[in-house]
């Protein structure tokens, strides 16, 4: 029986190659990926040690701190989706402290941080939650704490994105949530079982199985989690828009890089009057070839083009100086209206220009 948690880890190292493969992956893929990466292994390993009898003491008992990371890569991931954290620092870490913490216990620990196994070594193969009930406490109570957080990004997260099409984003975290709870409910059952000394073998891991099974089969059939479909899409449309504009694709690059080194080095997206007209005719050619480079080479339009430079701009200059008025500020990088400026900053900076301000 233990054949079948071998499925585990095939499914999570397939899924996460195939974010691997995505050509525009977003910070959230990338979470996702190390999420999965860490399931494969952490499931592989136990499937090595009973179907094998692997014996790494070192490498097995740490393996059992993985459980503390499922929690933190739950929030993480879904404040990386909602669009919250385009990196993490500082005090984010501070989520890593419980798996910290047991992985220094099981380094310390003599007959649990064994390499190379002899005969008269004293070896023992931890159970993480027969290990200690201070261990076991941890798990069973920040899962649920993880998963409450979880959901109270997401309902901010909806109040400022309310969006249609940030519907899929949200069902999507929802069965991340329902997995990590049917996992934790299982541990629980395993506990209460292991107690009475009737628990079945590998229970939790079984579980984990199906569930690491069914997210897979969804985010490839519904939500499209790990392919890019709309950006194939993108770029069938283009060709077909631009198929017939006369622009070679040598001549598109070279001027999409004249295009970014005038809008650089001359900081034109600061002049709050400019306008792709007057963009095209500085550079002597068409308003069309200059919308059509934007648009195959930055998959945006023109306003996103502009705007994400003046964020980008705004930004560094808040970096510089915490003291700056953002009504001024949002007139200084070419905004005409704080508002505008808000909803610029939150799409490419992934929060507000307080919010911003706030972790600086």
């Amino acid at each position: 029986m233990t054949t079948i948690l071998l499925l585990a880890p095939i499914q999570a190292f397939f899924l996460c190659s195939l974010l691997l493969a995505k050509q525009q992956k977003s910070f959230a893929d990338k979470v996702l990926m190390a999420w999965l990466f860490g399931i494969g292994a952490h499931t592989l390993i136990y499937f090595l040690h009973f179907q094998f009898q692997l014996s790494i003491p070192l490498v097995i008992n740490l393996n059992s701190a993985f459980p503390f990371l499922q929690g933190p890569f739950l929030l993480a991931y879904v404040v990386a989706l909602v669009g919250m954290r385009q990196r993490f620092s500082g005090l984010d870490y501070l989520h890593l402290l419980p798996f910290t913490g047991f992985a220094l216990f099981i380094l310390l620990q003599p007959g649990l941080n064994t390499l190379v196994v002899a005969p008269s070594d004293n070896i023992r193969d931890v159970n993480l939650l027969a290990l200690s009930s201070l261990f076991t406490l941890l798990i069973l109570i920040s899962v649920p704490v993880y998963i409450l957080w979880s959901l109270l990004v997401m309902r901010r997260a909806k109040r400022a994105l309310p969006s249609p099409a940030e519907s899929s984003r949200f069902q999507w975290i929802w069965l991340f949530v329902v997995g990590l709870g049917v996992i934790w409910v299982a541990t629980i059952v395993a506990v209460l079982l292991d107690n009475q000394q009737v628990s079945p073998p590998h229970l939790i891991f079984w579980v984990l199985t199906i569930v690491v099974y069914v997210l897979g089969y969804l985010g490839l059939t519904r939500t499209k989690v790990f392919t890019a479909p709309e950006f194939e899409a993108l770029k069938k449309e283009l060709q077909r828009k631009y198929q017939k504009s006369g622009l070679k694709p040598a001549d598109a690059e070279a001027l999409y890089e004249k295009l970014v080194a005038h809008i650089d080095s001359e900081q034109a997206y600061l002049d709050a009057d400019i306008s792709l007209g007057a963009l095209a005719g500085g550079l002597g050619v068409s308003t069309n070839h200059v919308s059509q480079v934007i648009n195959e080479f930055d998959q945006c339009n023109f306003n996103d083009f502009i705007n994400s430079r003046r964020v980008a701009e705004a930004c560094l200059r808040l970096q510089q100086s915490k003291d700056t008025n953002l009504l001024e500020l949002a007139m200084d990088v070419g905004f005409n209206s704080k508002s505008s400026f808000n909803r610029a900053f939150r799409k490419f900076a992934g929060a507000t220009p307080s919010e911003y301000l706030a972790r600086l």
